[in-house]
């Protein structure tokens, strides 16, 4: 059984008839959908009630009724006459009595009336309703394993690349299921620039004696030429051929490329080779770029993708082959700030931020081949590993020709989006997202996160046929185009990007959710660090006797001798960078993660053929069990986000990462800044700091004494601490980067500086505007940049303190 809607006007009132029983107490004035189209929502064939019950109908009655009065044959009445016992004292205590009557009969049954619209309002949860373990106890109980299996399974079958018919299918399988599990489900596409191999004239490398080819290397792996996967190559990597001696830049890092400077060696027309891992590929490319190379070759150390000891099943073969996106930015490349809709100006290939020169990925076989050419400087004993050796002697006249033929293409990609209308507060959003695409298979990435949003959209709707509904707003978000830069989160961020601004309460992200086993882990932002911290102390240690959380803190504290995980930071590697950067929309993103004593950025087939349901089924996750306790504790941070009378939001850790960040500073900069006298302008930031920190202290204090049941006040704090991230939002991006419009935590410019348990965190520990221009000054000796960005650090946090003291 289905409900629909129509609308139509009548002389001009909206007129609203639905398919479910009319009912005028539930009147409410329709909302526009958040993506502007024309929903259908399934029914509850369970309970009878079918979703969406909620109706409006008004009636204008445009012409008056007809009334004859005849007054022929009547005779004027005579004020006192006999027989008028309306007239004379005794008519007026009459009439004075009945209207008594009829005051104190409407008083009885107005108060009937609203006690029971009272008890009903009360029963559904109403405005009093708030956050309820029984409801959160149903769902962890739902969540199951065999389920989680079957949706993984089944979006790791084939190869699903953005852009391509594969992915499109699951776009239309994940409706079908949405809408069967009750929620409104709509698709919205957009148009974006993508990358691809041309498959008729695959990337190669050649070895070169002179002017002779001494070895054909074509960039494969003996999977992918089986199936229908693309070959591995680097997208947004400029086309063409370059030729040149090779150059040894071990992982492509800032520092790394400052060494090689420092050691006269040049890179100019020179192919560079690096290691993959620890630094963003992009950074990697840019940094090569800079330093004048003409391409840059990439591939996995086996130290670290086939670490001593590991299960040789887990670990990287030698013909695995990386393929990723090599853009520093992200979004549509041709629509950078607003969304890639149809007929949307686009900037021109030439004019778009896409890398200048050459990249492709390589095996570690194809690597040792073309690292054997390599004979003279000796490399630091950190930089050696498949060689020792940095660069060429003069007299070797082997060189590296590389080709590549990739093409850019307009494709269409499809996000699917379910909501579910909060009772109480339908204009407040709770988004809960994952992109389906993949390289080829995905089976741990993205897939072990697409399986767990789909476990807990069915948890959820079967909460939804007990007639449970959530006090805010959820909207659940199958994004496509993740891997060449989030473009589906992106685009659609940036098409309500008022609404998300204005309205959303968090975002909560899913993307390789179980990477490994070792223990659960997440990135937060602070305002949404204790919530999942929490939420995991009501799920039990998939392996254990205690809860997730236990694990979580002996495995990552917060610090020495803490009592609490440790939460790290966002940087804009998945699908909340648009949120958290652009809309300033609290952002969460959790996993299960790997030992960090392996010192991998990621598991060691990412992005490469051999990422499978088998892989993961064998290496990682024999029962699905982490998948569930992934599952539980983003259902139940989610219940608590959307149920919540006050919202769960932790100020404190807010100005507990401020202060963080001025020690960093100080600790970092304060004799550079006594040189330049700067001391004083930096006091100023520290003042702002202690002065947040107190305000926010206050705002929870009086957070806690607030009256529940008033729902203005509710809604007064709320909305606060809501507006916390977005009052550091500016316009213009942070040391001129658009997209990256958060002074505290965007990525910084000079991103991968410092390694923390030998994996890079792709940010600075302190304001990243300031630690960008203390990084430029080193070649720039531009100053009065640092005084700008310490301006406008303290006047930003003192502007978030006042407002949080109004």
């Amino acid at each position: 059984m289905r409900g629909y809607v129509r609308t139509w006007r009548a002389k001009g009132v909206v007129c609203i008839h639905t398919a479910s029983e009319f009912s005028t107490t539930d009147y409410q004035r329709p909302e526009k959908s958040i993506s502007g189209r024309e929903t259908i929502m399934a029914g509850d064939e369970e309970s009878g009630n079918q979703a969406g019950s909620t109706q409006a109908y008004s009636r204008w009655q445009s012409d008056l009724d007809s009334v004859s009065v005849n007054t022929e044959g009547q005779a004027p009445r005579v004020a006192g006459g006999e027989g008028s016992w309306q007239t004379g004292v005794k008519g007026i205590v009459i009439k004075i009595l009945i209207i008594i009557l009829i005051f104190m009969f409407g008083l009885v049954i107005g108060y009937v009336i609203r006690r029971e619209v009272h008890k009903k309002i009360s029963s559904s949860g109403g405005i009093s309703q708030d956050y309820d373990e029984k409801i959160a106890g149903q769902l962890l109980q739902e969540v199951s394993v065999e389920e989680l299996e079957d949706q993984l399974r089944h979006f790791s079958t084939a190869p699903h690349l953005a852009g391509m018919q594969e992915v499109g299918i699951m776009a239309e399988e994940i409706t079908s299921q949405w809408q069967s599990w009750g929620l409104n489900t709509t698709v919205r596409s957009y148009y974006a620039l993508l990358s691809y191999p041309d498959l008729t004239n695959p990337n190669k490398v050649f070895l070169m004696s002179g002017d002779s080819v001494t070895e054909t290397i074509t960039p494969d792996d003996a999977q992918s030429a089986r199936d229908s996967t693309v070959p591995p190559y680097a997208a947004y990597s400029k086309s063409g051929m370059a030729m040149g001696k090779l150059v040894y830049v071990n992982l492509g890092r800032g520092e790394d490329f400052h060494f090689l400077e420092s050691q006269g060696v040049n890179l100019t027309g020179r192919i560079a080779i690096a290691r993959l891992g620890q630094v963003y590929v992009g950074d990697k490319v840019r940094h090569a770029e800079m330093a004048g190379a003409a391409a840059l070759l990439l591939y996995p150390d086996p130290a670290q993708y086939q670490p001593a000891g590991a299960d040789r099943g887990w670990t990287l073969p030698e013909d695995g082959v990386f393929r990723g996106n090599v853009r520093i930015t992200y979004g549509d490349p041709l629509t950078p700030g607003y969304p890639a809709l149809e007929g949307m100006f686009r900037l021109s290939e030439s004019e778009a931020d896409l890398p200048g020169i050459l990249v492709q990925p390589i095996s570690i076989a194809d690597a040792r081949k073309v690292l054997g050419i390599l004979d003279g400087t000796t490399a630091p004993s950190d930089w050696q590993g498949m060689t020792q050796q940095i660069d060429q002697r003069e007299d070797n006249n082997r060189q590296v020709r590389v080709q590549v033929n990739n093409k850019l293409l307009n494709k269409q990609i499809k996000n699917v989006i379910a909501s579910i209308s909060g009772a109480v507060e339908p204009d407040r959003y709770v988004v809960v997202g994952n992109h389906r695409d993949a390289w080829t298979y995905g089976g741990v990435e993205p897939s072990t996160g697409t399986a767990c949003l789909m476990e807990l959209t069915r948890t959820v709707g079967l909460l939804l046929k007990k007639n449970w509904r959530p006090r805010r707003s959820i909207i659940f978000a199958s994004w496509d185009g993740g891997e060449f830069g989030q473009i589906g989160s992106t685009e659609w961020v940036e098409e309500n990007i008022k609404e998300m601004g204005e309205k959303a309460v968090a975002y909560l992200n899913l993307d390789g959710a179980v990477i490994g086993n070792y223990s659960f882990y997440a990135k937060a932002s602070p305002l949404l660090q204790k919530v999942v911290q929490d939420a995991s102390k009501t799920v039990r240690d998939p392996h254990g006797v205690f809860s997730v959380y236990n694990e979580w803190v002996e495995k990552f504290p917060a610090g020495p001798n803490a009592q609490t995980p440790k939460v790290d930071l966002l940087g804009a590697g998945s699908d909340y960078a648009a949120f958290l950067l652009q809309a300033g929309v609290p952002s969460l993103d959790l996993q299960y993660t790997l030992d960090p004593g392996f010192n991998l950025s990621f598991y060691p087939v990412y992005h490469t053929v051999y990422d499978t349901f088998y892989y993961v089924k064998n290496f990682i996750d024999p029962d699905l069990s982490y998948h569930r306790a992934v599952t539980q504790v983003l259902g139940n941070t989610l219940l608590r986000l959307s149920d919540s009378t006050l919202l769960p939001f932790s100020l404190g850790g807010y100005a507990m990462m401020i202060e963080d960040f001025t020690n960093a500073a100080e600790a970092s900069y304060k004799n550079k800044f006594k040189q330049q006298g700067l001391e004083l302008q930096f006091s100023k930031v520290k003042l702002a700091a202690e002065g947040f920190a107190l305000a926010a202290a206050v705002v929870e204090e009086n957070a806690g004494k607030i009256d529940l049941g008033n729902p203005l006040e509710v809604r007064r704090v709320n909305d606060k601490m809501m507006q916390v991230d977005r009052l550091f939002l500016t316009p213009g991006g942070v040391l001129g980067k658009p997209l990256y419009k958060h002074l505290l935590l965007s990525p910084s410019k000079n991103d991968c500086l410092q390694l923390e348990e030998g994996v890079c965190r792709y940010r600075g520990k302190t304001f990243p505007g300031l630690f960008g221009a203390m990084r430029e000054v080193e070649s720039t000796g531009n100053w009065a940049n640092v005084e700008k960005q310490i301006s406008i650090i303290s006047i930003a946090i003192q502007s978030a303190t006042e407002f949080l003291k109004k």
